[in-house]
Parts: C-alpha cells; structure tokens; sequence
C-alpha cells in the first residue's frame, strides 16, 4: 500500500493542521535539509532531525542535497571531496531515527533541469558519480537507507537515462509533478494528459522503472487551482495502479501555491480529502538488499572554510550603514529540552537553543542569540539591552519588541518583517521577501529572486545585494503618483502626499520600472 505524505516546510504546527483538516495521519512527512553551505547541510540535517520532527509521531523521508549553493561543484562530488559532509548527515538521520524501518533519501533530485546546483544536463558523467559516492557513503553508516533518484517531469530537454547511476545505487525511481495553470492547459484533463503522455512524463517514468525492476514514488505534487478535482482523482487512480512507495502532496504556498489545507480551493480540497482520508493498512517491506560494489571507506574532505553563522554587518557589534550593528559573538550557550521550556539569560552574550517546545526565553543585558526551532518560541528582551539575533530555519519570522537583528538558514522561501528598531535581516540563497518596517534597516536577500518591501516613512534602509532584472521593490503605502531619483547609490521615493522616503541600494545607480511596483 503507498505510504502518504506530505511537504509543510519546517512546520511541525502546519502538519498538525494538514491532518486536521484530512481526518487521517500522514504516513511520512518530506523533510528537506538546507544547503546554502556545508555548515547549512550539517546543521540543519541535525535540527531538524533531533529537534524539529522528532516529537512529530511520523517518520520523515529526507531530501538532501547532492551539493550546496555556494559554490560546490559536482566534480569535487564525484572525486569524494565532500563525503565527510555526506557521512555527518547520514550519521544524523541513521541516530535520530530509531528501529528497523526503512529511511528513505533522494538526493540529486530535478537534476534534468537547470534549477538546482547539482543540474546534469552536459554533467551527466559527474552526476552518476557524485551520486554513487554519496549512497556509498550513506550506507557505510547504515543499511537502513533507501535511495530515490529523482526527475522532473516538466522538463523534456535532456534524456533523465543518461544521468542513471545505476541499478545498485538506486532503490527506487521518483519523479516530481505539478499542474501550474500559468504554463500547462487550464482543461484538467488536458493538463493529466500532458503531464502523463509528454516526453519524459509518468508514463516514460514507470516505463523507465519497469525496465529496471524498481518501484516509483512523487516526492512531490501538488495543484493550484479549484477546478482540479479531475486531476487529483487520475493522480490517486495512478497511485493505485503502478507500484509506488510513497507520494507527498506540496501542501505549502512556497515555491508552488499548493497548499489547499486552508480551503482556499475547496472543491479540490474537498476530492483530495474523499480520496486520501483512508487509512494505509500496509506498508511496503524490504527483504533485499540492491546488488552494489561494496563501498570503499569515504575519501577526506579538502579544507574548506565554512562561513559562519550570523549576518554581514560586522562582528563584535561594529555600527553597520545605517545605524544597524551585529550582535557580539557569543561568550555562554544554553539548550533547552523537548518540552515547554523558560528560560533566563545572563548578563554575558548568551546563545540560546531552543529544541521546538514553545520556549519563553528571556534575555539579559548581554548581545543574546536565539536559535529558533518552532514558531511558538518566544524571544523576550528589554529595551537598551545589548543588540539581540535571532537564527532560524522557519519559513516566517517577524522580529519581537527590542529584538535587532534576523537571519534564515536552509533552503525554502522566507518571509522576515522587523520591528522599529534599525534591523539588520538576511534572507537565505531561496526567494526571500524581507520587510524591515520602521528604522534604518539592512536587508540582504540573498542568492534567489527576492522581494524587499519599503513602507513610506518607514527610515532609510540599505539593501546591500539588490540585483535588477532578479529582484523586485514592493513599495508600500506611496500612493499612485509616486516619484524616484538617485544620487549614486542613494534613492529618493516622492509619495503621492509629497513625502519623502530614502533607501540605499548598495552598487545601484539605475533602476526600470520593472524593478519596483507599488503596493
């Protein structure tokens, strides 16, 4: 019987909710580990892994990244140049996850596209050994892991065969499909019948597994319209019919509006629920091992310089542009436990961890960093106390009173809004949309296409990686009639009252109406 699951971002609260509103538990839960840099990869695989779902009650399967997005390269992969990475998580996820059962990983996923670092399209050669050096690495820590090799279905340009790795480093053969009404039929059935019968569609996908004595899963899929109840029954008939491990539904709004728990689309949820609300009776068993090589023990890592946690402004509280500072590195550390924690810092620089309880934690006069687990955690300063961070990997954030300074980790969409004071908030390399509301702010988006939000008579802040043609200016509350000029790098924005805004864009002395809108 094919396990259920489902994608929420770093939320255990939304997962709750998901099942809520199915009437069922989901089998497993798709957990994807950061890989904005090796520090991101290692770190996140273990906070996710022992903090945040691990009190879920649902066993999550893993995407992990091939690569990171700072500049990794899939020949340094193919050489074992990164498997001391490779065999950190492995012994993360193998620790974190108790028992016998099956733990399942994809890694490389979507490489027939050009989205990801790890893209084999003209690296095919590269891919197929990158791939094998990290299944080999993971199952020198354990043979519980199972492997998906993972394509896209959307994209037809390169033949996804050419970048196989092989029989024995594959346990299963995935693939990813959506309907987006921006680019495919608006006609659901239509739409089914493309994302089936194109070029390297579902029916090329089991095909291709067929042929190779493999099951399938969909990591992900998910829908975006009310008029897809047609689509959702033919994706469950699909299910029933060919021998899939597991499916997720991309029940979020990040990187895909799919999220349909909320009943935006009603009548799509209302079919999704009539045909996922029963209960899987069965689940798959795994009497075999794949025929592989036996692993060679995983080649040293070069040195590598990690960048590390904390933000651009500066260190030990240096001013930044602006009047924003950074916080001073910290002298003490603190953890909580799993359940519902208070704590109370010192007057030294105190870190602290929250493990995902709904902590209330209390600051003292001290520089204090929170490591933020779960969205009930709450950061609790007092005014002219030392200049306070907060970390976190949750796809929203909003700073709370006297609170400086934010900054994401990982790889999904982030949203982060400050407070009143001068803020400095950096988003991770996915698409951020950071809004510094009052004081002089610094805002750093980041690798991906990111949206800053600049309120009228909201101080003058500084965006230090704005991009034309990537990224975008929401500017909010100017009115119609509204005015820009510049002197260099320094922006001038005339709201439609006659006031007068000020922003810094760092390196920018140009700008196209298509850089901005307003809101």
């Amino acid at each position: 019987m094919t396990l259920l699951g489902v994608y929420v971002g770093n939320e255990p609260s939304q997962l709750n909710n998901f099942e809520k509103w199915l009437g069922r538990d989901v089998d497993v839960v798709h957990a994807v580990v950061g890989g904005a840099n090796w520090k991101d990869f290692t770190n996140s695989a273990e906070w996710m892994a022992e903090r945040l779902w691990n009190n879920a009650g649902r066993d999550p399967f893993w995407s992990v990244p091939l690569i990171t997005y700072d500049g990794a390269t899939l020949e340094k992969a193919a050489s074992g140049q990164y498997n001391q990475y490779y065999r950190e998580v492995a012994q993360t996820l193998a620790g974190a996850q108790s028992g016998n059962d099956p733990i399942y990983v994809r890694t490389g996923w979507e490489f027939n596209g050009g989205w990801f670092p790890w893209s084999a399209i003209g690296k095919e050669e590269a891919f197929k050994e990158a791939f094998r050096e990290f299944v080999d690495t993971f199952r020198s820590v354990s043979d519980r892991f199972k492997f998906e090799w993972n394509v896209n279905e959307s994209y037809g340009g390169m033949d996804p065969s050419r970048a196989y790795p092989g029989d024995g480093y594959v346990d299963i053969v995935g693939m990813d499909f959506y309907w987006n009404t921006q680019f495919a039929d608006r006609d659901p059935a239509k739409a089914w019948n493309n994302v089936v019968n194109q070029k390297y569609g579902l029916k090329w996908h089991q095909d291709f597994a067929d042929a190779h004595g493999k099951p399938t899963a969909y990591s992900e899929w998910g829908v975006m319209t009310d008029a897809a109840s047609p689509f959702v029954k033919a994706a469950k008939a699909w299910f029933d019919s060919h021998d899939v491990v597991y499916h997720a539904y991309w029940d979020s709004n990040s990187s895909f509006p799919g999220k349909i728990s909320d009943n935006s689309d009603p009548t799509t949820g209302a079919t999704f629920r009539s045909m996922f609300s029963g209960k899987t009776v069965d689940q798959p068993e795994w009497n075999d091992k794949p025929d592989q090589p036996v692993p060679e023990a995983p080649a040293d890592s070069p040195d590598a310089d990690s960048p590390d946690e904390g933000n651009t402004a500066g260190n030990d509280g240096e001013a930044a542009p602006g009047g924003a500072a950074a916080s001073d590195a910290p002298t003490r550390q603190a953890w909580g436990t799993r359940g519902q924690d208070t704590w109370f810092g010192t007057d030294a620089n105190d870190k602290y961890f929250s493990l995902g309880g709904g902590d209330a934690m209390h600051g003292g006069k001290g520089d204090d960093t929170y490591e933020v687990s779960s969205a009930g955690d709450r950061a609790i300063e007092k005014a002219g106390e030392g200049v306070d961070s907060v970390l976190t990997w949750l796809s929203a954030y909003t700073l709370p009173e006297h609170v400086e300074n934010l900054t994401f980790f990982g790889t999904g969409w982030s949203q982060g809004t400050g407070n009143w004071l001068d803020n400095i908030i950096i988003g991770n390399d996915s698409q951020n949309r950071l809004n510094g509301a009052g004081g002089n702010d610094i805002l750093t988006g980041g690798g991906g296409r990111d949206v800053f939000i600049i309120g009228k008579g909201e101080g003058h802040d500084t965006i230090t990686d704005f991009r034309r043609g990537e990224d975008r200016l929401e500017l909010k509350n100017f009115g119609s009639d509204v005015s820009l000029w510049n002197e260099g790098s320094t922006w001038s924005i005339r709201a439609q009252d006659g006031s007068v805004t000020k922003l810094t864009l760092d390196g920018v002395s140009s700008l196209s109406g298509s850089d901005y809108y307003l809101a």
